[in-house]
């Protein structure tokens, strides 16, 4: 079984993934109450999209911290528990020696890349996409034209 370490990382982080859709919401709604309740698209995306950049942006800095500073074995401790994992699920020894293989070629290029200068920009404009995505599903939501035509209840 795969290591219940990676298990609980990976729980937390959609968690904290849920707070931060939660969170955008949040300033959309916040924004269109300040405009009197009322916004367009594009105002609702717009601070959204900002709160996205500044959420990603220390998402990317706390990540970096924590693999380069506070668990610099994290990757370690993944490959070892991914291993573990094949030599379990996959019975043929050919075929898991080969997969295996194919894992740590992969496996040492992703983890050298992703903690390079371009792995660590290119990680950080594809999760503010992907988030995006997600913000303007929330804008879209959020949206409150203000009526074209005001209704007189004065009859």
């Amino acid at each position: 079984m795969i290591s219940s370490g990676v298990i609980i990382i990976g729980l937390i982080t959609f968690l904290f993934y849920a707070v931060v859709i939660g969170m955008l919401f949040f300033c959309g709604i916040k924004r269109r109450n300040e405009l009197g309740g009322f916004i367009e698209l594009k105002d609702a995306f717009q601070t959204i999209f900002v709160a996205i950049l500044i959420a990603e942006l220390i998402y990317t800095i706390f990540n970096l911290i924590y693999l380069k500073f506070i668990d610099p074995g994290y990757f370690d401790k993944m490959k070892t528990a991914m291993e573990a994992f094949m030599e379990k699920a996959i019975k043929d020894d050919d075929k898991r020696d080969e997969a295996i293989n194919k894992f740590r070629d992969r496996f040492e290029t992703q983890k050298t890349r992703a903690l390079s200068f371009q792995g660590i920009i290119t990680g950080y404009l594809m999760w503010v996409a992907i988030t995006g995505v997600f913000g303007f599903i929330a804008a879209l939501i959020i949206r409150k034209k203000r009526p074209v035509f005001e209704l007189d209840n004065q009859s």
